[in-house]
């Protein structure tokens, strides 16, 4: 089936994943031009051309599904990690922390409700704060494809997808010959901005062995006003891979990556100095094994994660965090899953799976890193997860024009509290009510989808009821507490009921598509953070000895719902011109304390006019976002809450391409090129950093120069 997926797009194949030493980016920038100078005339014999249009958004191309290539050149500056690019996609919006890591949101969703997925695989971060967000740990170019699928409307891809799930993808078809496959971009940009991407493949129909190996940087920016954020980072990641397909139905391949980086803050009184990854997973599959049984398909992997926190790497300790302070939390994750694809019929396939994952966190933690070493203490598991799902997802052709796509899935969700106490404060604790307790709980997910290509075939439409249960996650369960106690061990599972209507429509010279969807959430799993408890909660107080109150975040359950609508449509105007149109709209209301569902973006309209002929195209971009007036500050989801109203803001963007062969490409372009100075409403409250001017929000960056060259034969 994937096989299909990636044929019917002409996506290239390439495979991944190569294990290396780390090297600056300056050095794989040098090494790029190096080769790209010195293969230019070969280039103008390569078989393989390029996009020649600046991608500046991604569309639906079927019911509630985007799928986009990351390798293409795109607008907005390209991006270095996951969230980055899946801001391009109408419904998207991200949480600005700093330079880079941020937190990605679809339709107001945020943390786990938005499940991401490496080629099948589970990542998980392992700060209690959300520095690393799985997106925080993925260099999208380096992969083949990225689908989006919206709300809980498919059971195959894990449990608890009620905003939906993000697929990360390397391609998995059988190459039809022996060749080589070289694939280099390099980009400079304001602020000192610099990336490099080296991927090599040598593939025959029998074996394709593939290594990859990219690295970013950039200092801190400055916003339209010119004012500094804290927000430097550098980041490498290597990959390898081997497969063996020995003929065209199997399909055996193993896969390890290594990765590490640095970022620093604007929105907390530590950065990260140890984003530290590596992954290894083998997988089998086997195609037409008979006229009802179509494929199986195995995979097995083991990810962990390795984050270090702390205020001396990246600035100077100061205020109440003057000594050297370190927090370093791991996850080690392990998972897989086996999947039946069955065909009973010419119009009907079935597909059954089983899937697990388990995960590990701990941690260890010193207030004074010149006297006692996080690296020489022991490390303390604070928790453990097991998941166990079987599902079964059918789609069934019922005539040329009608579709039905149904699914269900049950979750067997195992987790153990391993805390003896709990942290209230960098110096202060309580026995943990809940250590040692385990909660065992069975859990329940479905979805039915019809869809109907009308009389013309330019249109379809489609409506789907999906029902989701999303167990609490580890940010929600272990890191946070309750209003009356110090742990959050046994707040509900959060059950989502969404609707989902749409048209898509493709035309001579216009093409798009409008969906919208309504929920009602039970047990939303609501973050509310300044709430004030009780200094002591019955254990060790050291740093308040007077007090007799503290401020926490603690997670409740509420009803919630939420609503909205997803525009995006495309329109030849001219042969060389080409308009595009997207706008994305979501509301909430939290019915248990009636007020608005907080962090909710704003209205947002994208709107790009791109002009291309036979090697060069240009193009800009105009994003306006509306003012957010709906609001309940202190109130959010894991990653972020409330702080206040925030103004709109129209912002333009310029970009220009040069198709100089087959196999070279120059894209350069200008974001905020009036320099406007503006917060996405949803982006985290600055921190005081001592050289840095503290705002109210981390702003986004002012006026931004790039220039990104690419590079394959």
């Amino acid at each position: 089936m994937m096989k299909d997926f990636y044929s019917q797009r002409g996506l290239t194949a390439r495979f991944s994943d190569s294990a290396r030493a780390p090297v600056t980016t300056r050095t794989l920038l040098g090494l790029a031009i190096a080769t790209s100078i010195s293969q230019t005339a070969i280039a103008a014999q390569g078989d393989s051309e390029l996009e020649q249009v600046v991608v500046t958004g991604a569309v639906m191309q079927s019911p509630l599904n985007v799928v986009t290539d990351p390798k293409q050149p795109r607008q907005p500056l390209p991006a270095n990690d996951g969230a980055d690019y899946l801001k391009t996609i109408p419904g998207f919006s991200v949480i600005r922390k700093g330079g880079t890591d941020g937190d990605p949101v679809l339709r107001g969703m945020a943390g786990s409700r938005l499940s991401v997925l490496v080629d099948g695989e589970v990542i998980l971060g392992g700060c209690n704060n959300r520095m690393d967000p799985p997106t925080a740990y993925i260099f999208p170019e380096s992969m083949d494809v990225i689908q989006v699928i919206k709300g809980p409307q498919t059971v195959k891809h894990g449990p608890g997808n009620s905003a939906g799930v993000v697929l990360f993808e390397r391609e998995q078809q059988r190459p039809g010959q022996e060749q080589w496959e070289f694939y280099s971009s390099m980009l400079a940009a304001s602020a000192g901005r610099s990336d490099g991407l080296f991927d090599v493949r040598y593939s025959s129909p029998e074996l394709s062995v593939h290594g990859s190996l990219s690295a970013a940087s950039a200092d801190d920016y400055q916003d339209g006003d010119g004012v500094t954020f804290h927000s430097r980072y550098e980041r490498w990641q290597g990959q390898t891979s081997l497969a063996w397909t020995p003929d065209e139905d199997t399909r055996f391949a193993l896969s390890a990556s290594r990765s590490d980086g640095e970022a620093a803050y604007a929105d907390r009184a530590v950065d990260g100095s140890r984003f530290a990854r590596e992954h290894y997973s083998v997988s089998g599959r086997w195609d037409n094994l008979g006229d009802t049984l179509k494929s199986i398909e195995v995979q097995g992997y083991f990810n962990y994660v390795d984050h270090v926190m702390d205020n001396y790497s990246l600035r100077e300790p100061s205020g109440p965090m003057g000594n050297p302070v370190a927090m370093n939390p791991d996850r080690e994750t392990r998972g897989g899953k086996a999947e039946l694809t069955l065909t009973p019929s010419a119009a009907t396939e079935l597909v059954v799976g089983v899937d697990t994952q388990f995960n590990e966190h701990t941690s260890r933690n010193t207030m004074n890193q010149q006297m006692i070493d996080y690296r020489e203490l022991s490390r303390s598991a604070d928790a453990e997860f097991l998941q166990s799902g079987l599902y079964s997802e059918l789609s069934w052709n019922q005539d040329d024009a009608r579709r039905w796509i149904g699914g269900a899935r049950l979750d067997d969700w195992q987790v153990e509290d391993q805390r003896a106490m709990v942290m209230l404060s960098m110096m202060a604790s309580a026995a943990n009510p809940s250590g040692g307790l385990e909660r065992d709980e069975l859990l329940k997910s479905g979805f039915l989808r019809h869809e109907m290509q009308l009389a013309s075939s330019d249109s379809t439409l489609f409506a789907g009821v999906g029902h989701s249960e999303r167990f609490p996650d580890y940010w929600e369960m272990i890191a946070r507490e309750t209003a009356d106690s110090v742990s959050a061990f046994d707040v509900e599972a959060e059950k989502t009921t969404q609707l989902d209507i749409g048209w898509l429509y493709n035309g001579h010279r216009l093409s798009g598509s409008l969906s919208a969807f309504y929920n009602e959430i039970d047990d939303y799993l609501l973050i509310q953070s300044g709430y004030e408890k009780p200094a002591m909660a019955g254990g060790n107080m050291m740093d308040m000895p007077m007090a007799m109150t503290r401020s926490t975040s603690i997670v409740r359950n509420i009803d919630a719902r939420t609503w909205g609508l997803e525009l995006d449509a495309q329109y030849h105007l001219h042969d060389y011109w080409r308009a595009e149109f997207t706008l994305a709209s979501v509301r909430g209301a939290n019915e248990t304390d009636g007020t608005t569902l907080a962090q909710l973006p704003p209205l947002e309209a994208r709107l790009a006019l791109n002009y291309n002929r036979e090697t060069w195209s240009a193009g800009l971009l105009v994003r306006s976002i509306a003012s957010q007036e709906r609001v309940d500050p202190g109130k959010g989801n894991i990653a972020g809450q409330d702080i206040g109203p925030t103004d709109g803001a129209t912002v333009l963007s310029l970009n220009s391409n040069w198709q100089a062969s087959q196999s070279l490409q120059v894209t350069a372009g200008i974001d905020n090129l009036l320099d406007e100075t503006y917060a996405e409403h949803i982006s985290r409250a600055g921190a005081l950093v001592t050289g840095f001017e503290q705002l109210q929000k981390v702003n986004e960056p002012g006026r931004t120069l790039w220039i990104k060259g690419i590079y394959r034969f």
